[in-house]
């Protein structure tokens, strides 16, 4: 400790502008054995020349405590580690620059830890800008402020106000970790993609690095942006699964509670692993968190949490549930699927479905968020003015025009078409909505139209009467006809009406259909008196993705396709009601409506356009 002392005291001479009595022999670089940021460097020390880089640089290991004495804000103001001294008493603090420097000043003292190629220097310091500012950096010296990375283990019950955090602050930065998680696997995923397209065309001036090429690291091959990312996600193996519940992310043959959502990060965690270096490095770490453990650090997170009676504050991510969905049987031989609604059953259809086991995942963990070009659904917040939802004049006069806003909004279209609407009650037992009334939610897994009923939808709906608010009157067959010569797209809009409660009984479930086989699907017939309408049914498979959204709100909308013309994108959301097992036992009932569009993507143009805001009152459809 006394060599410590005096290379603090030249550190405080240097910072008063004192001359040293002579250099230092070598940079003293104030290490700490549970410090992520710390590791970092410690990693780099480690992996850059066999047996360490101690010839060259002293490390002086430091413990919490030392943080706060006088003579360690000579060196690093913040009271942090890791820092440096350099020869001449400069300090120099924050770990990304400690280890730009000591990779720029000894990087020829082995491997070479960042890429050649600028291309790839800027994505090695985009992966480790991001950990840093989103993750480990408070990014203010203020009291109450903390890293994301401070959720997993700081609280007041251990660490008082000046360093702990609230339930709601402690939600927000667990999700902050999760985003961030999220975005750094599909990074992963987009750097594969982009590796197996410059191999299968050959396009080798494309190519980041070319040392990265098949490595099984972040960049392919070793950077600093591994060292950087590696302590930080032994905190996160060590807290998240133990006192979040969350998945065994870095294990990639886990499987309780779930498998891991990353498994991209993973392998290279594991590949990480492998090097003895990097996990006597992971050793130091997780034997500290045990000793914490042991000692009771994390006993008040866990007791906070397990006392909050807020449903909204989520801290486990990660781990979807089993649960029940109805998929319609396959008909016997001679026979076709579906009913007859309203005239009498010819015997001629079945309609038979069987409960099966699917795996629910929460959609409001997705990063990016869900939307309608990528997954052919998406949450919307769009609030309504509407206040009744049983007056169909009202509707069509208020909520039709927002709902046109909307889908325009969500999907990209010039124009909108709002044709039909329905409330649905779980209290309910009928499907079909009476006259002025309310239907039962659906729990059967289909979708509203099929690759050809949905042109035929199209035609019948014109045959009907379009009225068109761009054009003040009913579409003739040839306007239809011209709309249905480009893209369109039957789109629905669902909503809770409930003004107390958000949906906690029967939810509704999408599917990602790129995990829908097309053989998965089969027709299911609507017999109407006067027209057959076509939906799609699905035969179950375990490699159907379904989500849902929880607790979804009124002034939230779930927008999803039912039918796009175009074919090189989702066209065709499955959905159903489903008994969510998370749900009170006192859930309130649902109250829902859902609004049915066609929306018009390169539509011809008009020539005398009149006020888009004309109202349609009366008339039994509404156009903009």
């Amino acid at each position: 400790m006394r060599q410590l002392h005096r290379a603090f005291a030249r550190a405080r001479s240097t910072l008063a502008s004192t001359p040293l009595d002579k250099p230092l022999e070598k940079p003293i670089f104030f290490d700490m054995c549970h410090s992520n940021n710390a590791a970092r460097v410690r990693l780099w020390m480690a992996l850059k020349r066999p047996g360490g880089m101690g010839h060259a640089i002293e490390s002086r290991m430091l413990t919490y405590p030392d943080l706060k004495k006088a003579d360690f804000a000579a060196v690093n103001p913040l009271k942090k580690v890791p820092a440096l001294i350099l020869p001449d008493g400069a300090p120099v603090f924050e770990s990304n620059v400690i280890l730009s420097f000591l990779e720029d000043k000894y990087g020829d003292a082995g491997p070479r830890l960042t890429p050649r190629t600028p291309e790839g220097r800027a994505a090695m310091e985009l992966l480790c800008r991001v950990h840093d500012l989103y993750i480990a950096s408070p990014n203010t010296t203020a009291p109450g402020f903390s890293h994301s990375q401070g959720a997993m283990y700081l609280s007041y019950g251990w660490h008082g106000p000046e360093r702990g955090m609230d339930l709601p602050t402690r939600a927000a930065k667990i999700a902050e970790i999760w985003r961030q998680l999220c975005w750094l696997e599909a990074e992963l995923e987009a750097s594969d993609r982009r590796r197996a397209m410059v191999s299968r065309l050959h396009l080798d001036k494309f190519t980041r690095d070319p040392d990265a090429a098949g490595g099984p690291h972040l960049l392919g091959q070793l950077t600093l942006a591994d060292l950087t990312w590696f302590p930080t996600c032994v905190f996160m193996e060590f807290m998240l699964p133990r006192f979040f519940g969350w998945p065994q992310l870095f294990d990639p043959a886990a499987a309780d509670p779930a498998p891991t959502p990353f498994p991209r990060l993973a392998a290279w965690y594991s590949a990480m692993r492998a090097e003895p270096a990097v996990e006597a490095v992971r050793a130091e770490i997780w034997a500290y968190w045990e000793e914490m453990e042991a000692a009771g650090q994390f006993k008040p997170i866990v007791d906070e949490i397990a006392a909050s009676a807020d449903p909204t504050l989520k801290f486990t991510y990660g781990v979807p549930r089993a649960v029940q969905l109805n998929y319609q049987q396959p008909p016997p031989a001679g026979k076709g699927t579906g009913r007859y609604i309203n005239q009498p059953d010819l015997g001629d259809v079945v309609d038979e479905h069987v409960a099966a086991e699917v795996t629910m995942r929460d959609a409001r963990e997705l990063h990016p968020p869900a939307s309608l070009d990528a997954l052919g659904f998406a949450l919307q917040s769009w609030p309504t003015k509407c206040d009744d939802f049983e007056d169909d004049d009202a509707l069509v006069a208020t909520y039709y025009g927002e709902m046109m806003d909307l889908v325009k909004a969500a999907s990209g279209a010039e124009r909108v078409f709002i044709f039909d609407h329905t409330v649905r009650e779980s209290g309910n037992t009928n499907l079909n909505a009476a006259a002025g009334g309310s239907a039962a939610p659906v729990p059967r897994v289909h979708c509203d139209y099929t690759a050809s009923g949905a042109p035929r939808r199209l035609q019948q709906l014109g045959a009907e009467g379009i009225y068109s608010r761009l054009r003040g009157r009913v579409l003739t067959p040839e306007d239809v006809e011209e709309l249905a010569a480009g893209r369109f797209a039957f789109i629905n809009v669902w909503r809770s009406i409930d003004d107390s409660h958000p949906v906690m009984q029967q939810p509704l479930a999408v599917c990602d259909e790129k995990s829908v086989a097309e053989e998965d699907r089969f027709t299911y017939e609507l017999r109407f008196p006067d027209r057959t309408g076509e939906n799609y049914s699905l035969r179950h498979s375990r490699a159907h993705r379904w989500y849902y959204f929880p607790r979804q709100t009124k002034d939230e909308c779930l927008v999803f396709k039912v039918y796009d013309k175009r074919e090189d994108g989702p066209r065709f959301v499955f959905h159903t009601a489903f008994s969510d097992p998370s749900s009170p036992a006192d859930a309130p009932p649902r109250r829902s409506i859902e609004v049915r569009a066609i929306a018009f993507f390169d539509p011809p143009e008009l020539e005398e356009p009149v006020d888009a805001m004309r109202t349609a009152q009366g008339e039994p459809f509404a156009g903009r």
